[in-house]
């Protein structure tokens, strides 16, 4: 099946966990369920809360991490709002006093001093925009170029050790910024539905919609789920670095983890558990992992437990990150489930 024109427009990312690769497959599963809202649990990278937009459907995007929800505000929610020549230059403009927070607390570890000052500038500019949306694509444009920039796209490490020579490396801050800017203005679009993005807790999100697409974080003995250590200095930077507090003993200044039901087996198992109780009216699909826990068979028996109808896809799948413990032969090559419980 092929995707929508509209669907080629979103801006891809170097995010772990997103769907974007299953896409097609996600469509045709969706395809096939008679649903006018959905409601995206845990959005990431947006990928999946796009691909609904673009078949038309009202969208609720939700995710606890703030710079994933404002990527959300800023293609999801945003319908028609861009950001023109006359904003990137006062984007791009040098004011004459502004914070120098990240050339300070983060002076020597990701980036150079002048790639610092940029995203210092940026970020001071950012706030005197007057337009929400304008404000999530500036901001949702330099996360995307802070990663550009960082190799493998993530903030566990101090300096270029894994520099692989890619032509993103090279290119100035301010190009990637710009580009950034081109694309997610390129996604902006209208539905003709009124979609809205959320930072909640899952357990605070209303269920108010006809279907609800999971893809929690994967619970497994053989790689972490935490999105913290490795997207701290992102989610930082989306934030302005409120309500949390830097890990003193911390090499790369990440801050203390957010609390997740999904660090053990067991918190794993009750919070699907009352996901599938919670949306007992609603069409779930969920995406999973086959080296993750509780298991599909396990899965399925919570599904017949509350008498749901439960049906799954597998898909050969390749992560692109994941920190892997040793000795574990399959590494990143596991299977990807889809789970479709009505």
């Amino acid at each position: 099946m092929e995707l929508l024109e509209q669907y080629k427009k979103f801006p891809p990312s170097r995010y772990m966990g997103s769907k974007n690769k299953i896409s097609k497959n996600l469509y045709k599963v969706f395809s096939e369920i008679d649903f006018k809202s959905a409601l995206d649990l845990f959005s990431g990278s947006g990928a999946v809360s796009y691909l609904l937009k673009s078949m038309g459907k009202k969208v609720i995007s939700n995710d606890y991490m703030f710079f994933s929800s404002n990527i959300s505000k800023s293609i999801i929610e945003n319908s028609s709002v861009k950001l023109n020549n006359s904003d990137i230059n006062q984007l791009l403009k040098i004011p004459k006093n502004y914070s120098r927070f990240v050339q300070q607390k983060f002076k020597g570890i990701f980036f150079s001093k002048n790639e610092n000052d940029f995203i210092d500038i940026t970020r001071h500019n950012i706030k005197k925009i007057n337009n929400k949306y304008k404000q999530s694509i500036a901001m949702s444009s330099l996360v995307k170029a802070c990663q550009k920039k960082q190799p493998r796209g993530i903030f566990t490490f101090v300096g270029k050790r894994y520099d692989d020579g890619r032509a993103d490396l090279k290119k100035s801050f301010e190009q990637q910024f710009i580009e950034a800017i081109s694309t997610f203005n390129n996604s902006v679009f209208s539905n003709k539905q009124k979609n809205l993005s959320l930072n909640k807790d899952f357990t605070k999100v209303s269920n108010k919609c006809d279907l609800v697409y999971i893809d929690p974080p994967y619970y497994s003995k053989h790689s972490d789920n935490e999105y913290v250590r490795r997207y701290h200095f992102i989610e930082g930077l989306s934030r302005d670095w409120k309500g949390v507090e830097m890990q003193k003993n911390s090499v790369v200044k990440k801050f203390k983890k957010y609390p997740s039901m999904f660090d053990t087996k067991l918190g794993s198992y009750n919070a699907i558990t009352s996901l599938i109780k919670k949306y007992s009216k609603q069409t779930i699909v969920m995406s999973y992992s086959s080296n993750s826990l509780p298991s599909l068979e396990e899965i399925k028996k919570i599904a017949k437990n509350n008498k749901r109808e439960f049906k799954v896809m597998k898909i050969n799948y390749t992560y692109s990150f994941g920190t892997q413990k040793k000795n574990f032969l399959n590494e990143n090559r596991v299977k990807e489930y889809i789970f479709i419980i009505k």
